[in-house]
Formats: C-alpha cells, structure tokens, sequence
C-alpha cells in the first residue's frame, strides 16, 4: 500500500473495514473451508490463480483508505479566514444535520481549530493574570459563550455519533444473523435439493439477497466470507450441473462484469474523485459477489476492470502530488504576506489618516490571504499564527489610538458644550458692547479647542454658530435702527446749532441765562448722532454756547454746573436707571477718596518740625486740603443734583 493511502481519519478506518475484507488471504483459491466444517470431501471449483484474486483482497483497503462517506471530503477549508462566531453556527449547523457521519470531516476540522484558537486565548488570559501578580492557583478562565457554545455543539455531535455508531453496529449485528442464516439455507439447499432446476434458482435467490445484505462487523468478515465462497464452491460440485447450464450462468456473469467494466469506464469521466473512488468500492464489492466467467473471458475481462481501477488510483496518487507542491507554494505565497504585515511599523505620531491607509493596506493583504490555500499541516498553524499575531498587534495599536482619540473628542465636545451654553445665555443681551466683546472671547476659545470628530462636528458648531448669530443679528437690527435715529438727530441738532448760532441775547441776564439751558437741555434730549459726526458736531455746539455764555459772563462754576446738568439729562434720556446709578456711586467714591486724602494731609501738618522748610512744606498741604475740600463741595453739589435727577 502506497503513503498517500495511509494518511486517513482513524474514525474512517471502521467504517471502512466493515465494508470490505482486509485479509490478504480473504478471495485466495486455495482457501479451505473451516475445520468443522461438514464435507469436507467435496472437490472446490477450478480457479484461475493469481491476479484477479491477489488484487482484490488488497482493493478494498486502498479504497477504504482513499475515500469517505463525506462527499465534501475533497474540500480543504481554510477555518482562519472566518470569525469564531461564524465557525460555531457552521459546526451547529453541521452538527443538526440529520447524516452526522457526513460532516464529521469538517466538523473535525473546526474543533480542531477552535480548540486551538480557545487554549490560546486562555493561556493568555494566563499569562496576563501572573504577570500582574495573579497566583496560577487562583486562575480562573473567563466565561467566554462562544466557548460554552462550543461545547454544547460537540457534546451533542458526540451524542449523536455514538447513537449513530451504535445503531450501525447494530444493523451490522443483525446483518451477521442474517447472512449466518442465508449461509445455513445454502447448506441445507446443497444438503437436501436434489431437484437441479428448482436447487439452480433457490441457489441464485440466496445469492441475491446475500448481496442486499448491508456490512457486518470487521471481526465476522473474513471468516463469513470464506464460508460464503466455499459454500458457493461446494454447491457446483454436489449438484453437479451438466456443463450446458454451467457455461449459461458463467456467460450471465461475464454480461454482468462486462457491465461493471463500463461503469467503471464511465466513472474516468466523473469530475470529483472521491466520488468516483466510492463508486469504484461499490463496484468492486459488485465484482466480488459476481460469480465466475467462461475460462477464455476470465483474463481479459478482469485486465480491463483492473486497468480502469489502476488509472483511477494514479489520479489519486497524481492529485496528492500536486496538492502537496501547491500546499509548497502556498506556504511561500503566505510567508511574503507576513512580511508585507511585519514591514507595515506603527508610529505613536500618526494620525487618522496614516491609521486609515495602514487599514487600507493590511484589509488587502488578509483579502489575498483568504485567496490562498492552505499550507502543509505541519506549517500551517505556525504560518498563521505568525500572521494573525502581527495583524492583531497593529489593530490593537490602532484600536488604542481610536479609544484615546476618542477620549479626546468627548473632552473637547465637553468643552465647546460648555461655550455653546455661555453664547445661548449672551444670544438674547442687549449690552451691546460687553457682549460683543464676551461672543469674541468665546469664539476665540473656540478655536483654540480640538476636533470632536465628524459624528458631532457640525451639529455642535451649528449650536454655537446659532447663538453668537443670534446676538448679532439682534445687535445688527438694533444698530440699524439707531442709525436712523443718529441721522435723524444730526439733522435736528445742527438746526438748533443754527437757531443758537443766530439767538440774541436778552437784556435781562436771568432771562438769557435760562433760555440758554434751555438750548443745552433741549440738546440732550436729541440723543446720539453718528460716531463719525459726533466731534465735530458736539465742537461746534459748544462753541456756539460757549460764546453766549462768554458774553453774559457766567463763571466757570455755573456752566459746569449746566453743562453736567446737560449730562445728567442725557443719561435719564438714554438710561433707565442703570448709568445714573453708576454716576451717582462714581460721586461717592471720589468724596470717600479726597476726604480720606484730607485726613491724611491734615495728619501730617502736625509732623512737621519747626525748620526752614517747614513752613513751606506746611503751606504747600494746606493749599492741597483747601484745593480737596472745594472739589468735595463741587462734588455734593453734582450729588444732589444726581439725587434730584433720579
């Protein structure tokens, strides 16, 4: 027998055996039936010794050894190219099955390699828990459910394999008994018939349903058989069938293996060759229970069966050839993938789009390693692992960057959260210079802060673009309008520059004195003119007051006086409240501030030694208190003014 018919599942090799005898001696000639066997006297049929014998007792084991009941047998999965999860719908798929026996090939193949790829994973977990200081007592595997899955799957194919293997040996059993039975009916036909037409057809009844017999257990095979064939022997002797009857039924038999000859001729045709080795194996187990052909027929039938089955045995033999040099190449084909992957170095600098291409180009290498088929068995985990372990390291790399990336863009989201928050509280204000110049701030910190990827991008800057939007239209139709009021101001505050440009004054000074406040009050009530007027406007204002003023000679003290009553008027027309409040407590603080003054320059007067400079120094801090306390009493003046404003 050849290597290539040795490399077999062992749970094949029963299944094989019971179908076929493996006795080198089972179909020999020169076999002799059992020593209690009962006539030993009777002559055995005269056999062509040889070949056809020699080749069909070492068959059955050739075939037993090439095919399978699986007609996927010849179907090399690659298991590494699907995820666990898939694997274990594959395997409870196969495993529910109805035919277990005809997945159990590839249902081995993926415990095989999930049985790998869980100790591996566990034996990390290990490895882990004792590295950060774990006791290997107090290790326990994590709970994984694609594990447990697993198991429940193989325990069910388990329990069906051997409900399965049982109910064969059964079957196989009662085959025994009924093959013993049809053993004893043809000795009883060669023991008591004597009537030869009626003995001839019961003979070939026998016959027949010897052959619908299905396989008996391994054990039972060689003796069954040979007992089977020296029954078969002793009967054309005891009956003694004339020679006419004799060369009819041989011709039938050569019709019939003539038959098998084109079947077998056919199966050369047939594109799987598992299929076509299973076939042949029932066509030889057919050839065996064919009885003998005419003498002259024997050699060449039996060269053109054997001929075919030679022919179907070197494509065997030229199929493990090529699939061995392909696994070769295969190997070869995998080790450059590998090193393409270990030449793909990570950075801790690189940003999404160096991750992105790296992706790219590590998916094309996995999707040309799917493409390729398995290497030699010895190689073929290491080739893997090797693979798996560098495309792993690089996703856990990549993975890490995403997740710290991804920490980041929540902080950074946070942050401009928090501006969008402040802008919405400023959207509505009305202040129009302090908010301007708050929305300015924010919009600086908002460019200072990072991404927050394209999930929330555009939805938190539309947000805050809203907002700041918002305050400025507002700000924008306010203006607008006060535009329009400016010009239309500027217009009715050049008339009354006009109307005091042309005023004469009246010869009672009380008189002239209050019809000038008067044009001041009714200045202030105008409002604001616009910003680029507003100079030269206000300049020529005063001067055309100033100089009526000037004519009455009114002393400084009291147009201070009118010009901040003018003042006032202008904050009560354009405040609700707000600015004469601040007025009136900018007042306060500046009286606190000169009265603490006072007191300290008076304080200090009492310091002074009697020295020549002394009195000068003395004269220079009275002249400062007395200074302070005038600008106190101006300042109470304003006071109360402010007060009677309010």
């Amino acid at each position: 027998m050849t290597e290539e018919n040795k490399a077999i599942d062992p749970s094949e090799e029963a299944s094989s055996a019971e179908a076929t005898p493996t006795s080198a001696n089972e179909l020999s000639p020169k076999e002799t039936a059992p020593a209690n066997n009962e006539s030993p006297d009777i002559p055995e049929m005269e056999t062509v010794p040889g070949t056809e014998e020699q080749f069909l007792e070492a068959a059955p084991q050739v075939l037993a050894d090439e095919t399978h009941d699986d007609e996927e047998a010849d179907v090399q999965e690659d298991y590494s190219t699907y995820s666990r999860e898939d694997l274990i719908v594959m395997l409870e798929k196969f495993v529910n099955e109805t035919e277990v026996p005809r997945f159990k090939a590839r249902i081995a193949g993926i415990r095989e390699f999930l049985n790998h790829a869980f100790t591996a994973e566990n034996d990390l977990a290990f490895t882990k828990f004792i590295e950060e200081g774990g006791n290997k007592d107090d290790f326990k595997p994590a709970t994984d459910p694609l594990e447990e899955r697993f198991h429940q799957a193989l325990k069910k194919f388990f329990k069906k394999r051997t409900e399965y293997q049982e109910k064969q040996e059964k079957q196989k059993t009662e085959n025994l008994h009924g093959k013993n039975d049809l053993l004893q009916q043809l000795k009883d036909l060669i023991q008591n018939e004597d009537n030869m037409n009626k003995a001839f057809d019961r003979f070939h009844e026998l016959q027949a349903k010897w052959r619908a017999i299905g396989p008996v257990p391994a054990a039972n095979v060689r003796d069954l058989q040979m007992t089977y064939k020296f029954l078969i022997d002793k009967f054309y002797d005891y009956i003694k069938i004339n020679r006419e009857l004799q060369d009819l039924d041989q011709r039938r038999n050569f019709e019939t293996k003539l038959s098998i000859c084109e079947q077998a001729d056919e199966l050369l045709m047939e594109p799987s060759l598992n299929v076509a080795l299973r076939k042949l194996h029932m066509l030889q187990d057919k050839w065996r229970d064919t009885g003998p052909v005419p003498r002259d027929k024997k050699n060449e039938i039996w060269d053109r069966f054997k001929a075919t089955c030679d022919k179907l045995f070197d494509k065997r033999k030229e199929q493990i050839a090529q699939s061995d040099e392909k696994r070769v190449a295969n190997l070869a084909e995998k080790t450059k993938l590998c090193e393409a992957v270990e030449a793909i170095k990570t950075d801790d600098n690189w940003k999404h789009k160096e991750w992105q291409e790296a992706t790219l180009a590590i998916g094309e290498l996995q999707a040309a390693w799917k493409k390729i088929g398995p290497a030699d068995k010895k190689f073929n985990d290491e080739i893997w692992n090797r693979f798996k372990g560098t495309c792993d390291a690089f996703y856990k790399a990549k993975n890490d960057f995403y997740h710290k990336r991804k920490q980041e863009f929540a902080a950074n989201l946070q942050q401009k959260t928090e501006l969008c928050i402040q802008a919405e509280a400023l959207q509505n204000s009305t202040d129009w210079k302090a908010t301007t110049a708050e929305l300015i701030r924010l919009q600086q910190e908002w460019k200072k802060g990072g991404s927050v990827g394209d999930k929330h991008s555009e939805k938190i800057w539309k947000r805050f673009r809203t907002a700041c939007d918002a305050f400025f239209k507002n700000k924008s139709d306010h203006f607008s309008v006060l535009d329009k009021e400016h010009d239309e101001n500027l217009v009715k505050k050049i008339a009354l520059i006009e109307e005091i440009e042309g005023y004469q004054l009246n010869e009672d000074y009380a008189t002239s004195f209050e019809e000038l406040k008067a044009f001041q009050r009714r200045w202030s009530e105008m409002g604001m003119v616009p910003l680029n007027k507003k100079e030269e406007i206000m300049n020529r204002f005063k001067k055309a007051i100033d100089g009526h003023f000037d004519k009455l000679k009114v002393s400084s003290n009291d147009r201070q006086k009118v010009r901040y009553q003018q003042k006032l008027d202008h904050i009560r027309h354009a405040d609700s409240g707000g600015k004469m409040d601040s007025e009136r407590k900018s007042l306060l603080h500046k009286i606190t501030e000169l009265k603490n003054e006072v007191q300290v320059w008076e304080n200090n007067i009492g310091f002074f030694a009697k020295s020549k400079n002394a009195e000068k120094l003395k004269s220079e801090f009275e002249e400062k208190i007395k200074h302070a306390k005038e600008e106190i009493s101006k300042l109470k003046g304003k006071l109360d003014m402010v007060k009677d404003a309010e």
